[in-house]
């Protein structure tokens, strides 16, 4: 039975926190390049912890591989909160979510969002089904299980990515399909490297859009953020790959700045943020999240609701905080304000 949550101090100077990050050992699925992403985990949760130091309690660093009761063993529910950055347990996938149900079932308090909503933002299945059933707009989609012949009744170019991966994992400019062929060679791959469905979704030529949101009861939207594809023209280059997020020295990663606030019409603004508000709610998030869109002729077309979303200095999700007049050390320190005082 999971333990009953104890209420802990909002005076965050007597308050202790775990700062709980998953190592980067190996991945069971994906390429070798992928280890880029969970190695960030660990460059941030060094920078969260610094931020952190003087302004709590007590600050504990507490590495995870893949037995997380252990490393969480030394630890009190009644005196710790944790500040969770665990993106798997033991490289494998579906288990970020599987490791919020831990840390709840021993009875922390812990930043972003609770097991159900991670689950629910982790799959982009279940993403979409409730985007639909919201009234939301999100790209047709299908999604494939088995490699062989598979019919295909989708509008070409479609991108082909992993359903329950974040990061950008198995997105790269070679997803897009223009062509029969093509598409199901890529489903496959994607089957074959990732372990897990493949879902195609028919791409939407317009602009990136990011919305980041916080908030537990009274979700608030940050200042919203465009990237710019500024090293290409060719529209159906223009979206976020994994290289343009993690690999550094590739024309992808230094020529898509991100620009904050983004250049939106009033209109534009205010359906951008009613969508990311409905589905950041429909999603039932709490804590923080970024909602990723294309807008297309004025219409926001969500792709994703990121809960937990990366929180490193030259991520998004700061990007809108430092736009919105917080600090690093600010927003960090909200986040974990969220963890502990639902009614915010």
């Amino acid at each position: 039975m999971p333990r009953r949550r104890v209420a802990l101090p909002f005076d965050l100077s007597r308050l202790e926190v775990v700062v709980l990050y998953s190592l980067a050992l190996g991945l069971a699925r994906g390429r070798p390049e992928d280890r880029l992403a969970d190695e960030e985990t660990e460059r941030v949760a060094m920078a969260i912890a610094e931020s952190l130091a003087g302004r709590v309690g007590a600050v504990h660093r507490a590495p995870v591989w893949d037995d997380l009761p252990a490393a969480l063993a030394p630890f009190d529910p009644e005196r710790h909160a944790v500040f969770n950055l665990v993106e798997s347990l033991g490289g494998r996938p579906f288990t970020e979510e599987q490791a919020v149900r831990v840390i709840e079932r021993m009875g922390f308090a812990h930043t972003g969002a609770s097991y159900p909503a991670l689950r629910r933002s982790a799959n982009k299945l279940l993403t979409k089904r409730l985007l639909v059933r919201a009234g939301l707009v999100t790209p047709r989609y299908q999604i494939f299980r088995r490699i062989g012949r598979h019919a295909i009744d989708l509008t070409l170019p479609a991108i082909v990515k992993p359903i329950a991966e974040g990061g950008s994992f198995g997105i790269r400019q070679s997803s897009l399909a223009n062509d029969g062929e093509s598409l199901q060679r890529l489903i496959d791959e994607c089957l074959t490297l990732y372990r897990q469905a493949a879902l195609v979704e028919e791409y939407i030529i317009g602009r990136e859009i990011n919305v980041a949101l916080w908030g537990n009861r009274q979700p608030v939207v940050l200042p919203i953020s465009e990237i710019i594809f500024e090293w290409t023209d060719d529209p159906l280059k223009q979206f976020v790959t994994f290289e343009s997020k993690w690999v550094r020295d590739s024309p992808e990663f230094s020529g898509t700045p991100g620009v904050c606030p983004a250049p939106l019409t009033a209109d534009e603004q205010e359906r951008v943020e009613a969508a990311a508000l409905c589905a950041y709610q429909a999603l039932e998030v709490t804590g923080y999240a970024r909602v990723d869109m294309r807008l297309r002729d004025g219409i926001p077309h969500i792709i994703e609701v990121n809960a937990n979303s990366d929180l490193a200095q030259d991520a998004g999700f700061y990007r809108s905080a430092h736009a919105a007049g917080y600090s690093y050390a600010e927003m960090v320190l909200h986040v974990l304000k969220l963890a502990v005082d639902p009614e915010l």
